[in-house]
């Protein structure tokens, strides 16, 4: 299967003259992350939808070691998708790129590390047939909570706690019918347009996680993803995200 990564857009939280992509977690920009995340679980075959700043993120692989030659394990497709394109018209843009005998594809938001087990949320995905399956996760709520007794007597602070509720985390597995939903004469978004109308019609699955999972908006996402990577290096232990659930 082919993984698309959507690694087009500014970032506009992200106030930075470099790419999200090449935000430094670590060792390693977060995209080669993601990559390596795909990697490990079988998957090589990447299509990257860029626009801004697209040079620096084809500079950035094309001076690995070995990129282009069979001893890269990394198969790479830089598309152009513009610098202005949304999320549902980047997807479009890249459709023929993805050859038909390919009925269902990976795709992710740049900006996103996660442990979420691919074999599962495939699984749910063709089990339940739906043209579009998300990854749905709890994020961390940023503040603290106060649990409170029946006399509003504050018993008890929990330190940031997971939310009750999911939010799309970002993982994706979309069939190519998803194509069919796209108006190329649009500039559409991928959330707030394409998968908006494919919950109308119940062809929008949802694969919970409930494991790790971060994304890197803004500078202090920055910070507390780089945290982690050295918490990890501290117990000599590879990144949370390589730690599949």
């Amino acid at each position: 299967m082919y993984v698309v990564i959507l690694a087009g857009g500014k970032g506009v939280r992200y106030s930075s003259d470099k790419p999200k992509a090449l935000a430094v977690v670590g060792n390693k920009p977060i995209i080669h992350h993601l990559m390596d995340f795909y990697d490990q679980q079988g998957y090589n075959n990447f299509i990257l939808a860029l626009g801004w700043k697209q040079e620096e993120i084809i500079n950035y692989f094309k001076s690995l070691p070995y990129f282009g030659t069979p001893l890269h394990r990394f198969k790479i497709t830089f598309v152009d998708t513009g610098q202005e394109t949304h999320t549902g018209k980047r997807l479009k843009l890249i459709e023929h790129y993805i050859p038909k005998d390919n009925e269902n594809f990976f795709v992710n938001y740049v900006d996103g590390l996660s442990n979420v087990n691919l074999t599962k949320l495939y699984e749910r995905h063709m089990i339940h047939k739906n043209i579009s399956t998300l990854t749905a996760v709890r994020p961390t709520n940023q503040f603290g909570e106060l649990i409170f007794d029946n006399n509003d007597n504050v018993i008890q602070f929990e330190e940031k706690p997971k939310l009750h509720s999911y939010i799309n985390g970002g993982f994706f597995i979309f069939n190519r019918k998803i194509f069919n939903y796209i108006d190329e004469n649009k500039n559409q978004e991928l959330e707030k347009d394409i998968l908006v109308e494919l919950a109308q019609h119940h062809q929008l699955g949802a694969y919970k996680h409930d494991s790790f999972w971060q994304t890197l908006n803004t500078a202090k996402d920055e910070i507390h993803l780089n945290n982690i990577y050295r918490d990890c290096e501290k117990q000599n232990k590879e990144p949370i995200w390589l730690r599949i659930k």
